[in-house]
């Protein structure tokens, strides 16, 4: 009997690292949570039946500020049910992707049969921006978009290196972002300020007055990643 009962326990053992599909999960009691269906009394956060009350905001003594609503139109894509706003909702990381200015970089790729697609990292994460100008020959990805001319052409190209996006989303978004995101107003100045004479010089051997030496050493890489051009970077 004790077997019988510790069997559905058994099937389920170690679920968190190897889901078995093919069993029901939701069936068995202990496992059912229920719904968010609670509001916590102090910052009106969702929580689930059994949580303890304030167990979000430690019963009212964290106050966090108010979320604002995003801009428009992101606000009407993510709450709405118009037929744009289904397609953006269901494909919202490929839009996620058209805009982002740095990509991942990896030198080794893992596949393992039996598996689902994992992306392992060993040594250090970081994100590379790459130059602001496209290489001879290249089309424009990532950051170096922003800085074509054409709106339209700013669209098309990150429809076409993002596959299953709508051009009109994506030229609703990048009007928004070009308005509102301080990131891109801050790499369009320093393009504009950028000329093919501008260099860069690094005196690993200068050291400012009572500056501690290790804070100013030489980097390890031959590029600089980013430069911020204007009086309120010191450049």
């Amino acid at each position: 009997m004790a077997a019988a009962r510790n069997r559905p326990w058994r099937e389920k053992e170690n679920s968190a690292i190897f889901y078995n599909p093919a069993l029901d999960y939701g069936s068995d009691p202990l496992v059912a949570i229920g719904s968010m269906a609670t509001f916590c009394a102090y910052c009106l956060a969702m929580r689930w039946k059994g949580e303890a009350p304030g167990i979000w905001c430690n019963s009212g003594k964290v106050q966090m500020p108010q979320m604002n609503d995003p801009p428009e139109p992101l606000h009407t894509l993510v709450t709405g049910n118009t037929s744009d706003a289904r397609h953006f909702q269901s494909n919202i990381r490929r839009y996620n992707s058209c805009f982002q200015m740095t990509y991942f970089g990896t030198t080794k790729d893992i596949r393992e049969s039996g598996y689902l697609p994992t992306f392992k990292v060993q040594g250090q994460v970081y994100h590379q921006i790459g130059s602001l100008m496209p290489l001879p020959n290249e089309e424009s990805k990532f950051l170096q978009i922003y800085f074509m001319g054409d709106n339209t052409k700013q669209a098309e190209q990150r429809c076409n290196n993002v596959i299953q996006t709508n051009l009109q989303v994506v030229l609703q978004l990048q009007d928004m972002l070009h308005k509102e995101n301080n990131y891109v107003h801050s790499f369009k100045c320093a393009m504009e300020k950028m000329t093919p004479e501008y260099n860069v010089v690094i005196h690993a051997d200068k050291t400012p007055a009572v500056e501690h030496e290790r804070c100013f050493n030489a980097p390890t890489t031959s590029e600089a990643t980013v430069i911020l051009a204007g009086e309120q970077h010191g450049n």
